[in-house]
Parts: C-alpha cells; sequence; structure tokens
C-alpha cells in the first residue's frame, strides 16, 4: 500500500501573544526509508556532548528557553545546525503558509485563511495527494482551530486518512516540521524588518540567516510529483 505520512506543525496563536501565524507540512512517502539517516543524526549529535534523543524545539533553542536556559549559544547552534542538515538530507519535502495576524479582524477570519490556504494546496496538487492508498497526519494536537481545519478538510478530500497525535520526540520529521516552521517564520520577520536580538544574535545577522539557511530551504519545497 502507497503512503504519505504528513507531519503538521504550526507556529503563533489565534490570540494577541504573536504576530504572525505559520503552519507547515513535511512530506515524507513512506517507501522512502530514512532509517540511516535518523541513526546518523543520533550519533552526530552524541559526538557533540548532546542528548542524541531528546527532542530539538528550534524556536527554544534560538531563545534560548525552557531545556535551553543557561546553555552556551554555540552549543544550541550545534544542535540547530545538526538538524537543519538532517532536514535536508532527508528525502521529504515541505510547504509553509505564513499569515501576519494584523491582516485579520478577528481569529474567525484567521481561521478561514488558513483553511482557504490548504484547500488550494490540495486542489493544486491533487493528482499527487490522490496517488496514494493511505495518507497519515501527525500533529500533536497543539491547538484546537488547526486540529479542526486538518479534520474537516483532510477527511473530506482523502479516500483514506489516519490522523495520530505525537510528541516531538516520537518523530524526527516531526522536528523537522517544527524546524521549518520556525525557518518560515523568520522569513516572514526578516521581510518585514521584525527580527529579533536573540534572532540576530543567533544566527549573527540578518544576511547570513538568508545566505546560509532560508536561501537553502528552498530546494526543500514541494514540487508537486511524485
Amino acid at each position: 500500500m502507497s503512503e504519505l505520512s504528513l507531519f503538521v506543525d504550526e507556529s503563533g496563536d489565534f490570540g494577541t501573544e504573536s504576530d504572525y501565524y505559520v503552519v507547515t507540512l513535511v512530506l515524507h512517502e513512506q517507501d522512502r526509508d530514512i532509517t540511516a539517516m535518523v541513526i546518523r543524526l543520533a550519533a552526530e549529535l552524541a559526538a557533540c556532548g548532546l542528548d542524541a534523543e531528546h527532542a530539538i524545539h528550534t524556536g527554544q533553542a534560538i531563545r534560548g528557553e525552557d531545556v535551553y536556559r543557561g546553555m552556551p549559544i554555540e552549543v544550541r547552534k550545534r544542535e540547530f545546525t545538526r538538524l537543519f542538515a538532517f532536514a535536508r538530507r532527508v528525502p521529504a519535502t515541505h510547504e509553509a503558509f505564513s499569515f501576519r495576524k494584523r491582516e485579520f479582524s478577528d481569529r474567525l477570519h484567521l481561521k478561514g485563511a488558513i483553511s482557504r490556504a490548504l484547500s488550494l494546496f490540495l486542489r493544486d496538487n491533487a493528482a499527487y495527494f490522490l496517488s496514494f492508498e493511505r495518507v497519515i497526519v501527525y500533529y500533536d494536537n497543539g491547538q484546537a482551530e488547526i486540529t479542526d481545519v486538518l479534520n474537516t478538510l483532510f477527511n473530506a478530500f482523502f479516500f483514506e486518512v489516519d490522523f495520530r497525535k505525537v510528541m516531538p520526540v516520537q518523530y524526527r520529521l516531526f522536528q523537522v516540521a517544527d524546524l521549518f516552521c520556525t525557518l518560515e517564520l523568520l522569513r516572514v520577520k526578516a521581510a518585514d524588518g521584525n527580527l529579533t536580538r536573540s534572532d540576530l544574535r543567533f544566527f549573527t545577522n540578518r544576511r547570513a540567516l538568508l545566505r546560509d539557511y532560508l536561501s537553502k530551504l528552498e530546494a526543500k519545497r514541494f514540487r508537486g510529483h511524485r
């Protein structure tokens, strides 16, 4: 049975805590084995003196929050770049949808915009998506609005779809979705001149962020064919 895995992550909220909202999909065709790459990433992290098994949270690593509090920036960046290298190697693609929340009067309009963007993406690439016998959607059910959008759209579009609630530590590709989501948010912030002090310190400067990360990310964009 041909299967497609979709790993979904978001950045932002439907309230007033953020200026942007980003939804990212990471697409992985199940017949493309990544076991050796996952093992290699664990070995690389261990060689750097890092926990080979823990879930990498890129936004927290950039800001030095939670488990990264007090960790030297060089160590945090080492972990970030190892995951980025893994994401570039692994046979998976992504698509990201970003929204400037100031353009929407309330959370209902924002949810509608997200739903339309995802619906158009599915429709425009219907031949690709419908070529799979089953689609498995991995999401942590972090926000009720996104959970509702995913369930409504995907159940209406796919013949057979399986939703699985996951924790970041379970799948490296879910951590890749977090990475791509973080980088897409940085792309929008950079375009608006809104990079924070933490962003600029972590990546050295805006130019280095664009050159070393965002420009290389384009090769991983979904191209709409198998």
